[in-house]
C-alpha cells in the first residue's frame, strides 16, 4: 500500500509573498528594518508592522528561518542546508559555517543527557578576518 501525504499549500498575501521573494532571492540575513527599506527602494511600500507580522507568519510556516542576535532577529532562506553562524561584533558581518566535529559533539552531549534534539542554533561572536586585519594596521 502506498501512502501519499498531501500538505496544504500556504496561501500568502501579496505583501507576505513580496517579503518571501526578497529573502529567497538573496543569501543575506535580513532584519525587519532592512527588509522594509529594501522593499521601499523597490517601490513596495509596506508598513514596518506589516513586515514584522509577515516575518513572524513566514517563519511559523517554515518558509524562512531566523537567528536571534543580541539586538534583533535576522531572517534567511529556509532552503539552505544546516549551518551555524559567526557574527562580527565590530561590523555586524554574519558568516555561515558548518563543521562535522561540532555537530557530532552536540549530538554526543545530547545523547549523554538523554536529550532528543529537534533542532539547534550555534552563534559565535567575535571579530571577522577583515576587522581583525583592520585593527592590526
Amino acid at each position: 500500500m502506498i501512502m501519499i501525504i498531501i500538505q496544504p499549500m500556504v496561501k500568502l498575501t501579496a505583501q507576505r509573498q513580496v517579503i518571501l521573494d526578497l529573502i529567497n532571492a538573496s543569501n543575506r540575513h535580513w532584519d525587519a528594518e532592512e527588509l522594509s527599506r529594501a522593499l521601499a527602494d523597490a517601490g513596495q511600500t509596506i508598513g514596518i508592522a506589516t513586515v514584522y507580522r509577515g516575518l513572524s507568519y513566514l517563519e511559523s510556516e517554515g518558509l524562512i528561518e531566523s537567528i536571534q542576535l543580541a539586538d534583533k532577529k535576522r531572517y534567511e532562506r529556509a532552503d539552505k542546508a544546516h549551518h551555524d553562524h559567526m557574527v562580527c561584533t565590530i561590523c555586524g558581518r554574519i558568516e555561515e559555517f558548518s563543521h562535522a566535529t561540532i555537530e557530532a559533539l552536540q549530538e554526543a552531549a545530547a545523547e549523554k543527557k538523554g536529550f532528543a534534539i529537534s533542532g539547534h542554533q550555534l552563534v559565535m561572536f567575535g571579530q571577522c578576518a577583515h576587522c581583525v586585519k583592520e585593527k592590526q594596521v
